[in-house]
């Protein structure tokens, strides 16, 4: 009966290997024509072992050299050591501090992204560059995009997002961005002019941190003065509106504010500013959404910051695509725009700097919510990174 009971097991395991080697095609199931095959004996009651191939039977152990070889492949340690030791692995940490950097900020990653991919990495050797300067300023927005996505489903998961505002922007923003995105391709055919645009951005930037007040100062005039309730009434009944839009939070926190002002020719200007910014440079729409809500709707500051970084997400992203598909059809030796696209994609470089960004995404909120650096460390930090660039940018102008 204890015979009878083994084989009867073998066959049931056996059945089942030879069932899922059939499905998944996979060798290691499948036994070997060399090895020999077990089978029950009814007469004898016992289990011999034949030297024949196991036509019909399967034995109940398997190829042990190709099952070796499946689970090298498949715990493949050298694919990750080529990972850490890669040619752009050193982007990891720096994206992540990066991201951080710019976040605690309240400016775009691609700011200074873009210098790194255009001055630093011709100075690590003839390797490290990108093909082209659209790729370097494509790049910097696509790892912008990654970053800030990351922030964004924070502020979602909490319902700090206002989605409508958000709409209302993007539908401004993304088509002034998608004509920043084409004159990018003209902008880079002149090395000269390139250097000269980011010296005077970043130099803006670096005194824009200095003397720009913060969107806590911001909030606070405008709590004193444009949003006191006061103020609200005499603008709801100006704007014939009586209705102030409240927003429940996650936590159950209210949150009112005034409905965003349509026909504005000012804020319609400036966003189409920032947004042609964002999509040549990958700076500049979040830097004039986050007042205008404050000032202009009484926002919140965690509604406005949530929905600022949604309207930059959407924008950074339809201008990073549009860069990328440019380059895409310019791409030599045919193909679909897809295969073009593939091989334009620095794909070395990003899978180094998204996680990157990603990770600095989650340690941003994280450092501001510990309070362990000040704003005026912050700013103080970015302004000095800014203006190092900056400075760095403008040299290389004056030596040609």
């Amino acid at each position: 009966m204890v015979y009878l009971r083994a084989a009867l097991k073998n066959v049931v395991v056996c059945a089942g290997l030879s069932l899922l080697s059939s499905r998944l095609c996979c060798s290691a199931f499948i036994p070997h024509p060399s090895l020999s095959c077990p089978r029950f004996n009814r007469k004898s009651r016992r289990t011999t072992t034949t030297s024949s191939p196991c036509s019909g039977a399967v034995p109940p152990f398997v190829d042990m050299e190709t099952t070796s070889t499946i689970a090298s492949d498949i715990i493949n340690f050298n694919a990750l050591d080529s990972y850490i030791h890669g040619r752009y692995a050193f982007m990891l940490p720096t994206a992540t501090l990066v991201s951080t950097s710019c976040q605690l900020a309240g400016i775009g990653g691609a700011a200074l992204f873009s210098p790194i991919f255009l001055l630093v990495f011709p100075f690590l050797g003839p390797e490290y560059p990108l093909e082209t300067s659209g790729a370097a300023l494509a790049s910097a927005l696509l790892t912008e995009c990654f970053g800030f996505a990351s922030g964004l489903t924070g502020f979602a998961r909490r319902g700090l997002v206002d989605w409508s505002a958000a709409g209302q922007f993007v539908a401004t923003s993304v088509p002034a961005a998608l004509v920043g995105a084409l004159s990018a391709q003209y902008v880079v055919s002149y090395p000269v002019l390139l250097r000269v645009i980011y010296a005077a951005l970043m130099l803006g930037l670096a005194s824009y941190l200095i003397l720009a007040p913060r969107p806590e100062e911001i909030a606070k005039q405008a709590a004193e003065e444009e949003c006191s309730i006061e103020s609200i009434d005499l603008i709801s009944e100006e704007e014939g509106d009586n209705t102030v839009r409240l927003k429940t939070a996650a936590d159950g926190t209210e949150f009112s504010y005034l409905p965003l002002r349509k026909g504005s020719k000012r804020g319609t200007l400036v966003t189409v500013a920032g947004g042609s910014l964002t999509g040549l440079l990958g700076v500049g729409i979040g830097e004039v959404i986050l007042p205008q809500l404050v000032r202009g709707c009484c926002m919140p500051l965690p509604v406005a910051a949530g929905t600022s970084v949604a309207v930059v997400v959407v924008t950074a992203l339809s201008a990073a695509t549009v860069q990328f598909l440019t380059l895409a059809a310019q791409v030599d030796g045919g193909g679909t725009l897809i295969e073009g696209l593939i091989r334009v994609v620095p794909w070395t470089l990003v899978q180094y700097t998204v996680p990157g960004v990603l990770l600095g995404g989650q340690l941003a909120p994280l450092l501001a919510s510990k309070g362990w650096l000040s704003d005026e460390d912050i700013e103080r930090f970015a302004a000095t990174l800014f203006g190092i660039v900056g400075t760095a940018f403008t040299i290389k102008v004056l030596m040609g």
